[in-house]
């Protein structure tokens, strides 16, 4: 069964506008034990050749006892680290920015690293710049290996990339790479844009998926729990089914968050406890009909 402790994940996203130890106060006081954090500079600041001492990530998670699970750097239009460029400089680039961020994410004892696609430049053939990000992602994948590090691919909506914005062209994407540390993210804002659920993805991609970007929306919006018209207790339900003990990560994004962050959080970990509870009711439900159709046959 799931639980506050060891699936929700808080994230740092909707704390841009505060420290962030701040970020890891508030998320200890809330009863957070795992954070996935998003590399934004004015948190954490790490580029293609230097970044800040990470000693300081270590010392925040020993301080308030928050484990870090997986990390998020900056990889979208307009950031300048795109898995699919195709400038030789720009190539560079963001390939010596994921080895660093691998090289971290190993020095703080974080077994993943989420990434994406990247996205495409307007001007040309959409299978070309595929190829590009499939041999970005095996590099990386490949250095990553070496740090006994996982990659999380998510797929990004269409408004920002064409590249691998549904599960046939991820699964294309994931096939090419053929890297065993790749695995998948469930981004519930973006498979909503595809107009795709949850079921379809672990129909695709079963046991690969070990991340998920959990979001409310309208059906988009990577919006806070109880802002959207999204079923928490029935997405549970459907990650419970499939066996899934990986993280859910609160990637809140819409600007309606930023003011009071610690309030959207707590309002989705009350949501959550009651999805929880409903949860262990339908399983009780289920076990007793088991036992009824048991009885039945003898």
């Amino acid at each position: 069964m799931f639980s506050l402790e060891n699936n929700l994940y808080a994230m740092n996203t909707h704390y841009r506008y505060y420290p962030l130890e701040y970020f890891f106060k508030v998320a200890k006081q809330n009863g957070f034990k795992n954070a996935e954090i998003w590399l934004c500079p004015q948190h954490f600041f790490i580029n293609y050749n230097e970044s800040e001492n990470p000693k300081k990530l270590l010392e925040l998670s020993k301080t308030y006892d928050i484990k870090i699970k997986c990390l998020c750097p900056e990889q979208n239009n307009p950031k300048p680290n795109n898995i699919a460029a195709r400038d030789k400089f720009l190539i560079s680039r963001t390939y010596n920015y994921f080895k660093r961020i691998i090289d971290l994410a190993n020095y703080i004892g974080c077994s993943k690293v989420l990434v994406t696609p990247g996205w495409n430049y307007y001007d040309e053939e959409l299978t070309i710049a595929r190829k590009r990000s499939a041999t970005m992602l095996k590099n990386i994948c490949d250095y990553a290996e070496s740090r006994r590090v996982t990659l999380v691919l998510e797929s990004i909506w269409k408004q920002s990339s064409d590249i691998a914005p549904n599960i046939e062209k991820i699964k294309t994407l994931k096939e090419s790479i053929n890297r065993k540390n790749l695995k998948l993210t469930i981004d519930l804002g973006a498979i909503s844009a595809a107009n795709e659920s949850i079921k379809d993805w672990f129909e695709a991609f079963g046991e690969d998926i070990e991340h998920c970007h959990f979001v409310d929306g309208n059906p988009t919006g990577h919006l806070s729990w109880g802002r959207g018209n999204r079923n928490m207790t029935n997405d549970l339900k459907h990650f419970y089914k499939n066996g899934y003990n990986g993280g859910f990560s609160l990637e809140f994004v819409n600007p309606v968050c930023f003011r009071n962050p610690s309030v959207e959080d707590l309002k989705t970990i009350e949501i959550f406890k009651k999805s929880l509870s409903a949860l262990s009711e339908h399983k009780k439900c289920e076990k007793m009909e088991g036992n009824k159709q048991h009885d039945k046959t003898f």
